[in-house]
């Protein structure tokens, strides 16, 4: 979090994390992680039940004729109940599949983990993977997954959003993924930023690729948050290297095969700056610079020795901090001077990622009377595809109707230049946010910002 930003921070409650994870509490706009959620859904006991078919009955008092039918790709335990398009709601109840609180049978053999809606059509898959579509009696598929796996190299990038889906508190939680992926489509959003800080979380966000975002047309991609894993920036460089590939290993094995990129890093910048803007290479602290070094290395290498097919990205926080990315990929180190001093390890990235919010003005015509553009910047520095991995408004400081007007505003300007510097994606900040979100804390409520967005992703489509 930027010096610009720092009034809008408020204290978060922090969570005990699962054992990777340390507990404190810090001021966070942003990515107030330490909420690392378990690892999915437990396994169920009981084996599939038999049934007597469907009697017609209503379950928990609500009528089946005036249920809503559930959105294609919604799965239990994501979602509490399945309606399919003739009303019918369709529970996991002990591990039993029910048709309006009637048991049904499936004939698997095994313990039944999940029940799916999908293509008009009701499935089930147990402990070994194996899946059964409803019918009299359940067709058995093997191992095959009904709904069509999509490489995420494939799918649009443009327009995102970010959002905490493996947060185990709050809004996050109550909101399913299948219902944040729901508002992401109605958006027009085809990329997801989410934080983890641990195996749990990634799970968490795994679930969902296999779940209810799988064939859906809009992919995750993971952000490690090494501030909320223990990271130190007065630990030394060896030491933080070592956190940050666990936490890159840890993170991504639950991952591999489902993500095609994870940003390293989120803000990790921030505890290093000293002074200035950050645009000077005397701006960032020679003592902390080799654990935040360090961090970023580790993370990267874990990513790769888990899949080095993942295309990985590092970012910043502060607004002219592009310095800080010039450094890393140049060996440089910061001691004071303006010329730092050079021969460290050069670390690369295969794309480079971004923050940049209404507090700090145009990106275009950043730090005044010398007016740098930070595009440029990060085109000629890097050489590779630029992503905007948040951006949004300023938070309380904007009423409902300017945060409108500066979605619109903004993602305008970032399209109109996106081939010139070779913008792949631009992410808002974020889904839900009482200051900085399109949506209220009460995961409902819209706000107008939300209505710019859509409008403006489908007037003009990537």
């Amino acid at each position: 979090m930027n010096d610009s930003k720092s009034n809008l921070s408020k204290v978060i409650n922090t969570y005990q994390a699962a054992n990777d994870v340390r507990t404190s509490n810090f001021p966070r706009r942003r990515f107030l992680a330490l909420l690392i959620a378990g690892a999915g859904s437990s396994a169920l006991t009981a084996c599939g039940g038999e049934g007597n078919g469907d009697d017609g009955a209503d379950i928990a008092g609500v009528s089946k004729l005036a249920a809503t039918t559930s959105p294609d790709g919604t799965t239990i335990p994501s979602a509490t109940s399945i309606v399919d398009d003739a009303g019918n709601m369709w529970t996991l109840v002990s591990n039993r599949v029910t048709r309006n609180g009637t048991s049904i049978a499936t004939g698997s053999p095994k313990a039944l983990t999940m029940l799916l809606w999908y293509g008009g059509g009701v499935y089930a898959m147990n402990t070994d993977g194996n899946w059964y579509k409803n019918g009299n009696p359940w067709a058995s598929l093997g191992a095959n997954d009904p709904r069509p796996k999509v490489d995420a190299a494939s799918l649009s990038l443009f327009y995102g959003l970010n959002g905490h889906m493996a947060y185990n508190s709050g809004i996050y939680k109550t909101v399913s993924p299948a219902q944040q992926l729901a508002l992401l489509q109605d958006l027009g959003a085809t990329i997801y930023r989410c934080d983890t800080a641990g195996a749990g979380m990634s799970q968490v966000l795994a679930d969902a690729l296999n779940g209810p975002f799988r064939g859906s047309g809009v992919q995750i991609m993971p952000v490690l948050n090494p501030r909320s894993a223990g990271w130190d920036v007065t630990s030394t460089e060896a030491a933080a290297y070592t956190l940050g590939y666990n936490l890159g290993v840890n993170c991504t094995k639950p991952l591999k095969g489902l993500v095609k990129y994870i940003e390293c890093g989120n803000e990790c910048d921030v505890a290093l700056h000293i002074k200035g803007n950050g645009a000077s290479t005397s701006d960032w602290s020679p003592a902390y610079w080799p654990s935040f070094r360090g961090v970023i290395r580790g993370m990267i290498d874990g990513v790769k020795a888990i899949d080095a097919t993942i295309q990985v990205g590092v970012n910043v926080g502060i607004p002219m901090a592009y310095r800080a990315q010039q450094m890393l990929w140049n060996g440089i180190s910061p001691d004071g001077t303006e010329a730092g001093v050079g021969g460290a390890a050069q670390i690369r990235w295969d794309y480079t990622t971004y923050h940049w919010y209404k507090s700090s003005y145009d990106i275009q015509k950043a730090g005044g009377t010398a007016a740098t553009d930070i595009l440029q910047v990060l085109k000629d520095s890097f050489g590779k595809p630029i992503w905007l991995t948040e951006f949004g408004w300023s938070g309380s400081l904007d009423t409902p109707e300017s945060a409108a007007v500066y979605v619109t505003s903004s993602m305008k300007q970032y399209l109109s230049v996106k081939d010139k510097y070779n913008i792949q994606s631009i992410m808002m900040y974020c889904i839900i946010d009482p200051n900085y979100g399109l949506i209220q804390p009460d995961g409902v409520t819209k706000n107008p910002a939300y209505g710019a967005f859509k409008d403006f992703v489908a007037a003009n489509p990537v």
